[in-house]
């Protein structure tokens, strides 16, 4: 069968593997686009993405074990996501780190002059100046792991990413279980192991590791020592730029990662397996034989 699949998707690639494309050129892992209209997305291409990823993350969760740690980057809740951000928060509780294109420098805040001279010059043009660009790239972990409640809050923006790794090699302590007194009081909400299970996710061995992988351009500032994680914004150019070695670094951490990537202008997708072709061609094919048929106006 494998075989089958695979002459069919060599013979049809580019028709089997729409919406998306894949980078040929590097073969010790798959990487792939599905480009989009602009962000915000359109409806249809919202809600045929929000299906994909629904059934892509279970899909590795049941095959590979795998699980999704959830990131909203913090200049995409500016303006239309704010009120949601602030309104969620007490519920999917953010966690802030910093983040950072491969092969670039982290932003510096801005000197005092050149701050003046942007004002005085949008000011001459009546234009507002791009005040996120003096912002440094934060992104906030959700530890709770309500992912498809968030992706339905914050998708489609191009400020989401996620990445899909191996649980974590901390065995789990266990939370005792509740006094029948306190279980049956009215005053008990039943959110005690959810908050619990939050408090575990804190300590995860991937947060330090993220830091000693990716943390190297901000190993002198004075933050670093603060930072609870460091991960990288890929986009298909730093990947396709990495060495195979970085790479491998990479994957390190994450087995697969996915992101609203808006210099991609689209979904960029990476996994650690070379050969998911297959995997994918089914996905899409079980969308396709669902009704679900992607449409753009690109």
């Amino acid at each position: 069968m494998i075989g089958i699949l695979r002459k069919r998707l060599l013979e049809h690639q580019e028709l089997t593997l729409e919406p998306f494309v894949r980078a040929s050129a590097v073969t010790d892992c798959s990487i792939y686009w599905c480009g989009i209209d602009q962000f915000p997305m359109n409806f249809y291409e919202r809600a045929w993405l929000l299906e994909f990823l629904r059934r892509l993350t279970q899909g590795l969760k049941q095959t590979d074990g795998l699980r999704e740690e959830t990131f909203l980057q913090s200049k995409a809740t500016l303006p239309d996501l704010m009120d949601t951000f602030l309104k969620r928060s007490r519920t999917y509780m953010p966690l802030a780190g910093m983040t950072l294109v491969p092969g670039t420098a982290p932003i510096k805040p801005p000197k005092a002059e050149e701050m003046r001279e942007a004002l005085e010059k949008a000011s001459k043009n009546n234009t507002s100046p791009d005040v996120a660009s003096w912002m440094p790239d934060n992104a906030h972990l959700f530890l709770d792991k309500s992912a498809e409640a968030q992706r339905e809050d914050f998708f489609g923006h191009g400020g989401m990413f996620s990445l899909l790794m191996k649980p974590d090699s901390k065995p789990r302590q266990l939370l005792p279980e509740v006094p029948r007194i306190f279980a049956t009081h009215p005053a008990y909400t039943g959110t005690l192991q959810k908050q619990y299970d939050m408090v575990q996710s804190f300590q995860n061995d991937f947060l330090g590791q993220s830091k000693i992988i990716f943390g190297e351009p901000f190993r002198e500032d004075p933050s670093y020592d603060g930072l609870p994680f460091i991960l990288p914004l890929l986009t298909a150019k730093s990947v396709m730029d990495a060495p195979p070695d970085t790479r491998k670094e990479w994957f390190e951490l994450f087995d697969g990662y996915w992101i609203e990537s808006k210099p991609d202008r689209g979904l960029l997708l990476v996994l650690k397996n070379p050969d998911f072709d297959d995997n994918l061609l089914e996905l899409l094919e079980d969308m396709r034989e669902d009704g679900h048929t992607y449409r753009s106006t690109r």
